[in-house]
Parts: C-alpha cells; structure tokens; sequence
C-alpha cells in the first residue's frame, strides 16, 4: 500500500448520518456500509472543497472500525507512531501527516485537537496550524460549536505581549472585522448557562475573554468601580450651616440617606471622621444626635461614639450604657471591622471600637475583651501576644479546664461582639474533649442563630463539612436530626445521611431517607453568611443560590444510580457484585458517596496532613488510626471499589472470566488512585482493601506528623511500592492462570510508568511482541529510558 495513501486515517471520520455534507454523505456510514478502500477514499477527497473537508467528523465506532481493517493497518500504524513520537520522544514528528497530504489530514487533526489526551491534542493544534487558513478559522468555528471545555484556548494562545497575542489572531482569521465580530456572536450564542459546572472552564467563556476583555465579559468588580460621589456637593452646603435649623437636619438626613454608600462612607470618614476630638462642627453634632434617634439606622451606633468622642454629654450617657448593659448594640459597628472589609470605614471602625476600651477600661465591654485575650494567649484587637505568665497558664490548663473557662466566658458576655468566635472555642474544647457530637450543635449554632458579629461563619462551616463528611457515624447523625435546634441544617444533614447509607452499600435505605430531602429549604441566610460576608461582590455571583441547585441536581442523578446499584445488588450474583464495584471504579464513580459540600475541590479542602492538628476527623490525638482509615476510606470511590473487588476476590465460587476481569480492575484502580489523586488523599486511606502496607511504611506512618519534605519522600516510596507489590502479585497471578489474558500487556506498561523500572518494557516485548503497546514499548526503551 502506497504510503501516499497515509492521510486517508484523515478522512476516516465521516459521519454521514448526521447531516454533514452530501459528498460526504455518499461516502459510508460509520456502522453500515462497507468501508472505502484507500485509493477509493483518496479519489472522493481530492473532490472535497475546504467547508466539506472541515464538516467531516470523527465517529470513534468508525475509528475502531478502520483500527482492524486488514486493508487499513499500515496506514493506521504510520499514524500511530507518530502520536508515539508526540508522546514520548525527545524531538519533533519528522514528517507528519499534514506536511505529507495537506488540508486531506483535516479531519484527522480536527478529531486529534480535540482529544483529551495532551499527546494528540497537541499533535492536531500543531497540524491544523500548519494548515492556515481557511482551515484554522473552519476549525475555530467548529470548536466554538462544539461548546467543549478542551482544549483551552492557552493551548493555542498562551498569555502572551499584545504583539504575539495579534499574531495568533491574525492567525485563526480575527484580524477581518467582519468574521471577528460572527465568531464572537457564535460563541456568546453557544455559552454554557452561569449555572453549569463547566461554566468558568469552557472554551467559548475564555475566547470572549481573550477579545473582549475581563470586564466586558465578567462585569466591574465592586472593589474597581470608581467611587460614586454623587450629590456630595449639596451635602457640603449643609456642613457650612453654623446654627442648623430642625428642618434643614432632617433635609440633611434624607440626602445622606439618598446618597451612595462611597459618598456616605465618605462623610463620616473623610469629613466628620477627621475633625479632631472635641471640635465637631454644630451641624456635625446636630446630624449624629438625629442619627440616634433613628433606631433602624445602620449609623445610630456610629453616631453615638462620634458624639463620645467630642465629649457630647448625651452621647456618652448613651455609650455608657450599651458598654454595660448591653453589647449587642455593637455588633453592627463590630461587624464593618472584618478580615474582609479593607475600606477605610472598617478602619475607622476599628479605632473607636478601640477607643471605647481606653476610655472606659472599667466597663463590661472593655472586660470581656480583656478576658477573651487572656483565654486565647492574644490581644482581642490587634492579636499581640499576652505575657508570658499568661501564656504558661493557657499551657497548663487541662481540655476539661479549657472547655469550662470558654463556657464561663460565655455566661457572663454572651452579647459580646466576640461571642460567635468564643463558641468557635469552645466547639473545639467540645472537640478535645471528644464529644464531637456536642461540637457539631455549636458549629451549627454559629451558623443557623444570631450571635456576635458573626464574622466567624466562614471558621464554622469548614468544621460543618468535614465531619458530615468524614466524621460524624449515621447514628449520630441521627440524633443530630432529631434536635429541633439543628432543623435549619436538616436537609443537609439528611443528604448527609443519605450518603453515608450509600457508602456503606445500603442503597434502599439511602433512597429512602434521600425521597424528602429538598434542599431548596435550606436557609438562604446560612448560605449567604458564609458565601458573601460582605455582599457580593458582582450581581451575577450567587453562590447560595448556586450551591442549592447543584447540589439538588447532583442529590437527583445520585437517586438514580442508587436504584441502578440496589437493583443490581437484588439481583444478588458474583456478575451484578462485580457491575456494582465496577460502577464505584468507573468514570462518574466518584458520584455514588459524593457529599457536595466541598465547592467542587474537596481533594484540597479536606483535613489531611498538617490541617489534622486543628481538625477531630483526622487527628490521631482523638481518633484512633483505624477509625480514622475507615473514615476516610468511606469518602473515597477507590477504596471502596477496591474493597468490593476484594470481596468478590476472596469467594471461592467466583467464575475465572470473573476473577480475571477483577483482577485487572483492582490494578486499574490503583493505578488510578496513584496518578489521578492527591498525595494526601492517597496516604489516608493507605493501605486499601488488598493492599498490605509494608513494615517501613507502618513506621513512617508512625511519625505521620512530620511534615518534611524527607518525610513526604519516603512515605511516597513505600507506598508506591506497595501499590506496585500488589500489581506484580496481579500480573503474575494473570499469567499464570490467564495466560491468554489480554490484559498483561497493558498492566506491564503502566508498571513502567509507576515503578520507572525498564524490566517491565523488556518482559513486554518478550513475551508479548504483537501487543498493541508494543510499539510504544520499543520506543520508549530506544528513545526515553535512560541507559
């Protein structure tokens, strides 16, 4: 077969079935017809015009079909070793397909481009781009149709001068105004609804972008926008006023209350703010005690220390009081001042908060946060360290010590502004004391009930989500459930239970206690307390809103895979156990035991490593190591398939074609475990159902809070190589009692990649030199393994 012949695995990808062009119509259908030869598909293409050339598509039944047609394999092979090249060598694809046959490798590069394997993705790019135009802006256009996430657009334009940015527009066919202006339509016509998953990560998202700008496609943020002074200059003619009549401070009051919140931050700030102690102006003082008699005024307590602070004696007499007998009144003062708020209101906030404590050390006030210092080792303002002597009693004290000092505390000052982060306290103390249960009403109570400034939502939630998650057992969710105090966070919590039901394979029971639950009724404030502490920041962000309706479309895919799963479990035979554990390891697996109260990371945010120490779900202080395992290996989609493989691996009556399709999967599962998931992850469900951790990694494990990096190196070594122990107990069980097994080959070659050991490469080719990873095997052996 002549080589010229190479580009038709090019054309291979017509989909004639789905309305492409009629030329390509007439070639064959992907299932059906009976395939073209080479020279017969050769002849059809040199008729094609560019726009039929770019509608042909690959169909991968097609693909499979053409892979293992006897008339196909050179040309199959030539191209393959050039993906091999891309993949692994040193240097450039000498003569790739597109500089052999032209625009006739389209679709083949088209079908590449859009790979989700890095190797071919890059590999088409590269050819669609030595094609030029037209078939760049014929491949942009089709791309944006498709409304994929992959490949990103930095893959073909990365963040680069304006100068390169142009060149690559220029490039795909954007520098024509006309075309330009279609393709932005064409994307802003095909973007994922602000609701999808895929939103932030798709293609077209980036693209309008990339042309338009960050802000014509996101909006100003609110912290970019320029300040809104709108109808300052009529305030400042009250100002001047030196005797202010009843009539022109209430004028004055409904503009202030009119204005916008940069033009009234601007006035008690900028303007009243920075007359010095004692030197308020008469209509300043005339403008702040209306304010306090405005009960439902944001300022009425701002106004109030204003008015202290120039020593107006009714100001005082009214600050005195909220000092002693009731500091809830601050609370809305207390609440600008926020890690989050880095607007000049919120420092100036914070220095009469500040001020109110020297002025009057002895008040109820000032002693709470002096108290609150002494518990914590810090300054209740500023965070500078207590003494010394102070430090060492906090050292000294007892759990049960601790948990009783945080309790009294909050006895005598439960309407300080700081009492939403003592509870925080005194959640962990409940903790340390082990009474997660009691810890887990105190976060939900920080988070469902008024308190404080409740600048300490966002410490809560994080606790909240671990232990529904990896922490708290279904019966003591239960008993969480039964509480009327916690039915705010019922819905949560009976997903949570749903899940747990799940994970421990009682589907009946998880559909059950899933059939109600709606998370629509999940309080909206929660959410917002803890999503957006100061407001959002872009009308279009809600991620309260957001949460809910993801979480409910999740919650509503779960329930038909429960069914799918229990139906299978009915069934009750070693084929429907091994669909149910091969449901756990397949793609969307992970969607079975799922908790999606994580913002779509929870490899990241849940406790492991270091985070343990201040974390009860992880911490071996608390927990024993085996709970903690257990724990954690019940959150994980691999660990539990693994232990359902295992399961069935260890019945006797299991069928050989049963046992060897487990056998690979357990290695799969692994190996999938290994690249595609965290270390941390990785080593706190070590070891998995199967696998037995060897002596040196139970003594590293030992020393598990040692964060060195020398530390991390060993415990991955030991790992790996007990993940590696297990696959070669596999491979060597396959070809012995499987010698036929077409699954060796490819367990070879990824024990390679997981050992770095070339052993593997070499019994490969030995032993199976006509395999499909054969070619790749040499290669790498000649081009990549180091001599």
């Amino acid at each position: 077969m002549q080589k010229r012949y190479l580009y038709i695995l090019s054309i291979f990808i017509t989909i004639a079935s789905f309305g492409v062009a009629l030329k390509a119509a007439e070639v064959f259908q992907s299932r059906t017809v009976k395939i073209p030869s080479p020279a017969e598909m050769s002849k059809l293409a040199d008729s094609f015009s560019p726009e039929e050339i770019s509608q042909l598509e690959i169909d991968d039944v097609l693909r499979d079909r053409l892979r293992f047609d006897p008339q196909w394999q050179e040309i199959v092979q030539a191209v393959r070793q050039d993906i091999i090249v891309q993949k692994w060598g040193k240097d450039p694809v000498a003569n790739p397909v597109w500089k052999r046959y032209g625009a006739k490798a389209y679709p083949l590069l088209s079908y590449y481009a859009r790979s989700r394997d890095e190797a071919r993705q890059k590999y088409g790019l590269e050819g669609i781009r030595s094609l030029g135009k037209p078939y760049t802006t014929l491949w942009l256009r089709g791309q944006i149709k498709r409304r994929l996430t992959y490949p990103s657009l930095y893959e073909i334009a990365p963040y680069i001068s304006e100068t390169q940015s142009k060149d690559w527009e220029k490039e795909f066919g954007l520098d024509d105004p006309k075309l330009r202006e279609e393709l932005i339509n064409l994307a802003k016509a095909n973007l994922e609804p602000k609701n999808s998953p895929q939103y932030y990560s798709q293609f077209n998202l980036e693209f309008l972008t990339r042309l338009l700008g960050y802000e014509a496609v996101y909006g100003k943020s609110p912290y970019e926008k320029g300040k809104n002074f709108a109808g300052l200059s009529e305030w400042l003619q009250f100002e001047q006023l030196q005797q202010p009549t009843d009539s022109q401070v209430k004028a004055a009051i409904a503009l202030y209350q009119k204005l916008s919140s940069d033009a009234q931050e601007n006035i008690l700030v900028e303007r009243l703010g920075a007359l010095k102690a004692g030197e308020i102006t008469p209509f300043g003082r005339a403008f702040f005690r209306f304010l306090i008699n405005e009960p439902n005024s944001n300022d009425r307590i701002w106004a109030i220390a204003e008015l202290d602070r120039h020593g107006d004696a009714l100001g005082t007499e009214l600050l005195k009081n909220i000092l002693n007998n009731d500091l809830s009144q601050l609370h809305s003062l207390s609440r600008i001042v926020s890690y989050e708020n880095f607007a000049p209101k919120g420092d100036y906030a914070y220095y009469l908060l500040l001020g109110m404590v020297e002025k009057y050390p002895q008040s109820k006030f000032a002693k709470a946060c002096r108290e609150y210092g002494d518990l914590t080792g810090r300054s209740y303002f500023d965070g500078q360290p207590r003494s010394q002597a102070i430090l060492d009693r906090n050292a000294k004290r007892s759990e049960k010590e601790r948990l009783n000092a945080w309790q009294d505390w909050l006895k005598r000052y439960a309407d300080h502004s700081g009492a939403d982060d003592a509870y925080y306290f005194l959640a962990l103390s409940l903790q340390d004391n082990n009474d997660v249960v009691g810890a887990m009403r105190l976060w939900i109570k920080i988070m469902a009930q008024p308190m404080g400034d409740r600048d300490a939502l966002y410490l809560a939630f994080p606790h909240i989500r671990a232990l529904l998650d990896v922490g708290l057992s279904i019966e003591q969710m239960q008993t969480l459930l039964q509480e009327p105090e916690n039915q705010p966070f019922a819905p949560l919590l009976q997903y949570a239970l749903a899940i747990q039901y799940a994970r421990s394979h009682d589907y009946a029971k998880a559909l059950e206690i899933s059939e109600n639950v709606q998370l629509e009724s999940l309080p909206d404030r929660i959410l917002i307390a803890y999503y957006h502490p100061q407001g959002r920041w872009w009308q279009e962000d809600d991620r309260a809103a957001d949460f809910k309706k993801e979480a409910q479309s999740l919650l509503n895919e779960q329930k038909l895979r429960w069914q799918k799963l229990r139906q299978w479990q009915i069934e009750n035979t070693l084929e429907s156990r091994y669909q149910i554990a091969s449901d756990w390891a397949g793609i969307g697996g992970w969607k079975n035991g799922y908790l999606p109260v994580w913002d779509g990371i929870r490899a990241y945010l849940l406790p492991t490593d270091w985070s343990c120490r201040e974390r009860w779900v992880c911490d071996e202080s608390k927990r024993t190591s085996s709970e903690i395992l257990a724990s954690y290996q019940g959150g994980s989609q691999n660990a539990i398939a693994l232990s359902l493989y295992q399961n069935l691996l260890e019945d006797k009556s299991l069928p050989k074609a049963i046992r060897e399709k487990s056998l690979y999967m357990v290695a799969m599962t692994l190996l999938e475990q290994w690249e595609n998931h965290t270390f941390a992850e990785t080593q706190i469900i070590h070891p998995p159902a199967g696998v037995t951790a060897s002596g040196a990694y139970r003594q590293l494990s030992a020393s598990r809070r040692s964060y060195s990096y020398q530390d991390y190196e060993l415990r991955e070594k030991s790992m790996q190589s007990d993940y590696q122990r297990r696959i070669d107990g596999i491979i060597t069980e396959l070809q012995v009692k499987f010698p036929q097994s077409q699954y060796i080959d490819d367990l070879l070659f990824s024990s390679f990649f997981l050992s770095e050991q070339p052993r593997y490469l070499q019994s490969l080719l030995e032993r199976y030199p006509n395999s499909d990873r054969a070619a790749e095997a040499r290669f790498l052996l000649e081009n990549v393994v180091k001599k």
